[in-house]
């Protein structure tokens, strides 16, 4: 498709930015295959907003609304810099999946959790001390390659696996003390591995009775 009237610079500028959002885009999740369009003008708006102001004479800042915007992703599919399946952008050479250092970061962390048992220490700290950005824990959570039960608890696919056959095939109701006791961990770890499974024991209400219990001890 034609881009038309649009002035060369601003297409030129377009897609500079475009481009560069793509790029980043695949590094931050590099498990997503694509991205789709309205995200990518919108990533395309903040990197705009955020340039500096221009330095020599004559220079403007990113003008395009979001119809010609569109227009310039068209373009660039059009001669091959980008790829495109229904509503959805990519790089052409882009491909879904960890690079092989980014991998054995992720393999450590993994392993990290694994040693740890039923009393995991909190993802985002490791991640930090090992290079994993946010975003990838994210991912690895959305592919189910991590299972979040709780706020900073996390457990590999195949440890939350074993913990809740070993869980489930307990005799009788499931209790925090007696979880805690069996798996070696922590109080707060065994409550949400419960409240995970839908276990969670009832809390003593502390009504009235319980007032008047503890008042004649």
């Amino acid at each position: 498709m034609s881009i038309g009237g649009i002035d060369p610079e601003q297409r030129r500028m377009a897609q500079r930015l475009v481009l560069a959002a793509l790029r980043r885009f695949h590094k931050e999740q590099p498990m997503s295959a694509d991205l789709r369009i309205d995200a990518l003008v919108t990533r395309v708006r903040s990197a705009a907003d955020r340039r500096p102001p221009p330095r020599h004479r004559g220079a403007r800042p990113l003008t395009l609304d979001d119809a010609d915007l569109r227009r310039v992703i068209d373009d660039l599919v059009t001669d091959g810099r980008l790829a495109r399946t229904g509503r959805r952008i990519r790089l052409p050479d882009a491909k879904p999946g960890l690079d092989p250092e980014m991998d054995e970061r992720v393999g450590k962390l993994l392993d990290g959790l694994r040693a740890a048992g039923a009393a995991p220490p909190r993802v985002d700290g490791i991640a930090a001390r090992l290079g994993i950005p946010p975003t990838v824990i994210d991912q690895l959570r959305a592919g189910g390659v991590l299972r979040q039960i709780a706020p900073g608890i996390d457990y590999p696919a195949d440890v939350w696996s074993a913990l809740r056959a070993r869980v489930e095939d307990q005799p009788g109701q499931p209790s925090i003390g007696r979880l805690r006791d069996d798996l070696h961990t922590s109080r707060r770890h065994a409550e949400a591995i419960l409240a995970a499974l839908g276990d969670r024991p009832p809390v003593p209400r502390r009504g009235p009775t319980a007032r008047r219990r503890r008042a004649a001890r």
